[in-house]
């Protein structure tokens, strides 16, 4: 009987020292939530006063001209069943090459080689055109010339 007695009596001292000790947590989290309330209330005043002084910035963007514009070019489309069909093919291709280049990444060494290449040729690439007047000069023709096919190839 008398170890139940000093068991309890040992218990209800735990308890009561994690009582005093929850206390004085609590009373020293008190000042610190204030201090996050004032705090989020000053953010909030100043996020107010912010949006009432700030500029609204316009776009140069004009997004019923580029509606239209897709709105014509499909009306101006005449096998609209086909360019669906392609649009949807060109869809499942960019996932099954995503998918593949995925599992390449997923090798150990590839991703590391990928990177020395993609390097690789844009230093070749930088070399090539963009680094003299007269090869960019180049570049900016073969532009042009491409343009001029891909824009001449539909009539």
């Amino acid at each position: 009987m008398m170890q139940i007695v000093t068991k309890k009596a040992s218990t209800s001292a735990a308890i009561a020292a994690r009582k005093t000790t929850v206390a004085s947590r609590s009373a020293n989290a008190l000042p610190a939530l204030n201090a996050r309330r004032n705090l989020s209330t000053v953010s909030k005043r100043m996020n107010k006063d912010a949006r009432s002084s700030s500029v609204v910035v316009q776009s140069k963007i004009d997004t019923d001209e580029i509606i239209s514009t897709v709105t014509e070019k499909w009306d101006s489309v005449e096998n609209k069943p086909q360019a669906i069909i392609y649009a949807g093919g060109a869809f499942v291709a960019i996932v099954i090459v995503n998918s593949i280049v995925g599992a390449i990444n997923g090798l150990p060494l590839f991703p590391k080689i990928f990177e020395l290449v993609g390097l690789g040729y844009s230093a070749w690439f930088t070399y090539k055109y963009l680094l003299f007047k007269s090869s960019r000069a180049e570049l900016l023709a073969d532009i042009e010339e491409l343009k001029a096919k891909v824009l001449n190839s539909g009539e």
